[in-house]
């Protein structure tokens, strides 16, 4: 067993990129310029198989569809768009407020050989559903064989 010199300082780094990378995929409302009291949010996805297809599931209650983007850049599927706050009005005023709003982005990665252009996506109800076509089948290995001797010039 070999003995290792412990890095304190390393180890803090580590730690301190790990939390950045969870509180960068929480989200923040100073980041965005939003009042300090505004609520990160993200929207829950289920992703399930349909056959050869995989289906995601975005809930998006609240949101008009038209003001969601759905975008696959290099092999990854991104949704992404906003909840807007209702606004407060003199007359009125909030004695519980849970709901979460703002700017939300949720991303995939899509197995190699996916078509995007086949890709669906339907709304209703507050649900996002998107449909890629074939993704498991992209996602399939696929071998050749390769015969031994064969091309061989004498």
């Amino acid at each position: 067993m070999a003995i290792m010199r412990w890095d304190p300082f390393g180890e803090m780094l580590r730690m301190q990129r790990d939390m950045d990378r969870i509180f960068s995929r929480m989200g923040t409302a100073e980041g965005r310029g939003e009042s300090a009291s505004a609520v990160a949010w993200m929207p829950k996805i289920d992703v399930k198989t349909k056959g050869d297809d995989i289906v995601v599931r975005a809930e998006l209650p609240g949101i008009d569809p038209d003001g969601v983007d759905i975008e696959v850049t290099d092999g990854v599927l991104t949704i992404k768009g906003e909840r807007k706050a209702e606004e407060e009005r003199e007359d009125e005023g909030w004695l519980i407020r849970e709901s979460s709003y703002g700017v939300f982005e949720r991303s995939m990665v899509l197995p190699e050989g996916v078509n995007a252009e086949d890709i669906k996506a339907d709304y209703n109800d507050g649900i996002l559903e998107v449909q890629v076509p074939k993704a498991l089948e992209a996602a399939k290995p696929k071998s050749t064989k390769i015969a031994i001797g064969e091309g061989k010039t004498k």
